[in-house]
């Protein structure tokens, strides 16, 4: 048992991406992790990795139907996790940089892997892999022969951000926002940057030299201040005209390219870019900061901005037919809170479509707000209502509810399931229509654009 644990140790160590949770994921020479899940234990799935040619499995669970000498019982096996990757971490020679934020931390890990991968060698954290197991994972499967390694860092309740903090001790660290969002256990929006602030605390996190803050609220204010007073090496804000970095202008030119005008503590900085809405560009500002804090090249960054990838279900275009006609969807089914939903609203108004087309939104009911749940959804369709959009379509229990003690607009509609939503907008398209998208993960919405991609031709 002993040799087979150093033997998995030092294979673990020595190279990338090989630890996975999921069966499906499984590929030749992987590593298998066992673990309970939502509905089963991932042992029921060890055979189905052996065959797909796991070199070994990890389980806390002692197997008798399948022998073999390629798996490895851990009764504790998340301090066992944890230690493997402490050990991987402080043989990791570069750069630890830690996103965490309340809305938009996923993006912006992307965004930093994708312009700091034309620079030098980047890892990052795979999906949303943003709680305690995701950052055990993260950090075993971690390229040490990268120079920069982004972390994806998230919370639901209080005293989880330190425990990460620990965990990474990143030396750069960037928060993108404090919003309203997993209220349901952190109370307030105070409460939230508190908890955050845990990940450039030196009594978590000793190692950070370089932080990136927003500067839109009073909430990122105090946040601002903590971090004075923590006197961290090297500050930066970036959000409205009062700090370092921010917007001075933008302009969306032909072909779905707009020229932004960026002011910097160095010197104004213009580029052209492949994203077309504000809030896209406030999140290309977070990879301009950290250019130029590792003294990288803006002419790169700038060349590589005409063509940012889309994440998927977030924001990203697809073109699709639909009942004979060919429509545009933007996917923004992944996540939810009142900050994005009021986005989506107002760059959807924003959009330019054709003379006789329409504007369809579909949004699903938000998660985890507490007891200001029903102001947040209130809110959300009153700014609807207010709005250009063509057709507005609700789903969920909470809208429902605030809709039933309201006077409504003939382009306002509500259903309970993602078939009927599917099937009345399959009777309403027409030609060159533009469909947004907005839901909490495993909504009714989330499930409505999974039907629409399965049923409909995508380009």
């Amino acid at each position: 048992m002993k040799n087979l644990k150093n033997k998995i140790n030092s294979y673990l160590i020595k190279n990338k991406d090989k630890l996975k949770i999921n069966s499906k994921d499984i590929a030749k020479n992987d590593v298998f992790l066992a673990l309970t899940g939502s509905s089963q234990h991932g042992k029921n799935y060890i055979q189905e990795a052996i065959n797909k040619g796991a070199k070994y499995i990890i389980v806390d669970e002692k197997i008798n139907r399948v022998i073999s000498s390629k798996i490895l019982y851990q009764k504790n096996i998340f301090k066992y996790l944890e230690t493997l990757a402490i050990i991987k971490r402080k043989k990791f020679k570069g750069q630890r940089i830690a996103v965490t934020g309340s809305v938009g931390k996923t993006t912006i890990k992307e965004y930093l892997n994708f312009f700091l991968s034309i620079e030098q060698k980047t890892f990052s954290s795979k999906k949303s892999y943003n709680n305690y197991l995701g950052v055990l994972l993260t950090m075993i499967n971690l390229d040490l022969k990268s120079f920069f390694s982004v972390f994806e860092v998230g919370t639901n309740s209080f005293n989880e951000i330190r425990k990460l903090a620990s965990l990474i001790l990143p030396q750069q660290v960037v928060i993108t926002n404090i919003n309203p969002t997993h209220l349901e256990n952190l109370i307030n929006t105070r409460n939230i940057a508190k908890e955050k602030s845990d990940l450039f605390n030196p009594r978590y996190n000793p190692k950070v030299k370089f932080l990136v803050l927003p500067n839109w609220n009073k909430d990122e204010k105090f946040m601002i201040n903590k971090a004075k007073k923590y006197k961290i090496k090297k500050i930066i804000t970036f959000g409205n005209n009062k700090s370092d970095y921010y917007i001075k202008d933008y302009t969306n030119l032909k072909k779905h390219i707009s020229k932004v005008k960026y002011i910097t503590p160095y010197s104004n900085f213009d580029l052209n870019t492949s994203l077309n809405f504000e809030h896209q560009f406030i999140n290309l500002l977070i990879p301009l900061i950290f250019f130029d804090y590792n003294k990288l090249s803006r002419e790169k960054l700038a060349k590589s901005a005409l063509k940012v990838p889309s994440i998927e279900r977030r924001g990203k275009i697809s073109k699709i037919t639909i009942n004979k006609k060919k429509i545009k969807i933007i996917d923004e089914s992944y996540n939810a809170s009142p900050i994005t939903m009021l986005n989506c609203i107002k760059y959807l108004q924003k959009i330019n479509i054709p003379n006789h087309a329409k504007k369809i939104i579909v949004l699903g009911e938000m998660l985890e707000l507490g007891k200001k749940s029903n102001f947040f959804h209130k809110q959300i369709i009153v700014k609807s209502f207010n709005s250009n959009i063509d057709i507005i379509v609700f789903c969920g229990e909470k809208f429902k509810k605030i809709l039933s003690k309201i006077k409504t607009q003939n382009n306002i509609f509500y259903f309970d399931q993602e078939y009927q939503i599917y099937d009345f907008i399959f009777k309403k398209i027409q030609k060159n229509d533009i469909i947004l998208a907005k839901g909490s993960n495993l909504s009714k919405i989330s499930f409505f654009v999974k039907l629409l991609f399965n049923k409909q031709k995508v380009e």
